[in-house]
């Protein structure tokens, strides 16, 4: 994924607050990638999602690839021939434990 597909596949988002990762993408390989561009440009993408740099975002920033990619697996789960919906309520348990400890100004 490219800088200017991050940016596409995250979308418009307020100057302040987080990007909403639920609502993004319906294509679990498009949250893949930004949780595979996170890891990669942790922070790039910080300075794409937090213009207004808070103290902590580029750690909040990888919080939230980690966020992505957990939620990618756990919609590839619930596709028919996934694992099923046991496995990808495991996974969006981890996705609730990465939300509830960002900081507030990158939760939507």
């Amino acid at each position: 994924m490219t800088p200017r597909e991050f940016s596409k596949a995250i979308g418009e988002h307020p100057d302040v607050g987080g990007v909403n990762l639920d609502c993004c993408t319906t294509d679990p390989d498009v949250l893949w990638e930004i949780g595979r561009y996170i890891e990669k440009n942790p922070v790039k993408a910080a300075r794409v999602l937090f213009k207004w740099r808070p103290e902590g975002y580029v750690r909040a920033t990888r919080d939230l690839g980690r966020y992505a990619e957990n939620k990618a697996t756990a919609m590839r789960c619930r596709l028919p021939g996934g694992t099923g919906v046991v496995a990808a309520q495991g996974y969006e348990l981890i996705c609730d434990r990465i939300y509830d400890e960002l900081p507030a100004f990158a939760r939507w």
